[in-house]
C-alpha cells in the first residue's frame, strides 16, 4: 500500500484544543488564553506546525494551571512530532497521558506522530491500546490494518478492514483493504467485489476513487474479465481523462485481446502523460 495513503489517512482528522470549555485560572487573561488556544487549533487543521507550537506555548504561559492544558500538551506533541522533534513530542504526550491515561484523542495524536516518523513498532503498541479502549475507533482501526498489511500480516489486516467496513459504512478503505489483502494472498477473484464496494462508498470527487478504479481494472484484467475491465476504464476516463495510468491499462487490456496497434498507441499515450517507465515495463515488458 502506498505510503501516501497511510499519510493521507493520518492527516484526515486532528485533535482540537478544548480549552474554551474549561475554566481559566484566577488572574489569567481569559481572552488571550482562548485566542492562543483557538489559533493553535486552526493552525493544526492547516498543518502549520510551527505556528501551532508557537500559539500553544503562548496559551500555556498565560495560564499554566488551566485544566484544559492536557489537550494543549497533546496538541503541542502533535505539532512538535510533525516537525520531527520527537523528543519534545514524546515529553508532551507523557505529560498529557499522565493526566488522562485513557484519552483516545491524545493516544491517537501520539500514534499519528509515531506513524509519521516510521516508528511502526511503537505506533502499533499505541494503536493496540486505543483499540482496547474502543474496538471500532475509525482512524486507529484503518491505520493498524494498513500497517499490518504492509508487514504481511494479512489475516490481522483483513480482520481490521472487515471490522472497519462493518462499523463505518462510508469508510472506503475497509473494503479496499480487504481487496488488497485477497490479492496479496493470491486470491484475486475474491477481490473484485470488495473493490466495487469501495467504489460505491466513494464520492465522485474523492481522490482515492481513481486508485480503487485502477485496482479493479487490473484485478479484472488478471482474472480474464477483459471486456468488463475495459468498461471500467471507460467510466474512469470520463472522470480522469488525463491520468496516463488508465491509458496504460487500456493498452494492456487491448494487448490481451490481440489489438496490438491500439495497444501500442495507448502505451505511447500513457508515456506522454508521464507514467513511470518501470510501471510501463510491468505491463509492456521489453523482453
Amino acid at each position: 500500500m502506498k505510503k501516501r495513503h497511510i499519510i493521507s489517512a493520518i492527516m484526515f482528522s486532528t485533535v482540537t484544543a478544548c480549552a474554551s470549555a474549561q475554566a481559566v485560572s484566577e488572574g489569567a487573561d481569559y481572552e488571550a488564553y482562548l485566542q492562543m488556544a483557538d489559533s493553535a487549533r486552526i493552525y493544526i487543521a492547516e498543518e502549520r506546525w510551527g505556528d501551532a507550537s508557537r500559539c500553544t506555548r503562548a496559551a500555556l504561559r498565560i495560564d499554566p494551571a488551566n485544566v484544559g492544558n492536557v489537550m494543549l500538551f497533546s496538541n503541542l506533541g502533535l505539532a512538535a512530532g510533525m516537525e520531527g522533534k520527537m523528543g519534545e513530542a514524546m515529553q508532551c504526550f507523557d505529560i498529557a497521558l499522565d493526566r488522562a491515561p485513557k484519552s483516545i484523542p491524545i493516544l491517537t495524536s501520539k500514534a499519528k506522530v509515531l506513524v509519521n516518523a516510521s516508528q511502526t513498532g511503537e505506533a502499533m503498541k499505541t494503536l493496540d491500546t486505543i483499540l482496547m479502549l474502543d474496538s471500532v475507533a475509525q482512524w486507529p482501526l484503518q491505520t493498524r490494518g494498513l500497517l499490518r498489511m504492509r508487514d504481511h500480516d494479512f489475516k490481522g489486516a483483513y480482520d481490521d478492514f472487515s471490522r472497519l467496513a462493518k462499523a463505518w459504512p462510508r469508510n472506503t478503505w475497509g473494503p479496499a483493504g480487504m481487496a488488497k489483502c485477497m490479492e496479496l494472498q493470491g486470491y484475486p477473484s475474491e477481490a473484485a467485489g470488495y473493490y466495487r464496494d469501495a467504489l460505491e462508498r466513494t464520492a465522485a470527487d474523492d481522490e482515492d476513487r481513481i486508485e480503487f478504479q485502477l485496482g479493479l481494472i487490473e484485478n479484472l484484467g488478471h482474472t480474464g474479465k477483459t471486456n468488463e475491465a475495459l468498461e471500467v476504464v471507460k467510466e474512469a476516463l470520463a472522470d480522469h481523462p488525463h491520468d496516463g495510468r488508465l491509458y496504460l491499462l487500456r493498452g494492456w487490456l487491448k494487448k490481451q485481446l490481440l489489438i496490438y496497434r491500439e495497444a501500442e498507441a495507448d502505451k505511447k499515450l500513457a508515456i506522454s502523460y508521464g507514467v513511470d517507465p518501470q510501471t510501463v515495463e510491468r505491463f509492456f515488458p521489453s523482453r
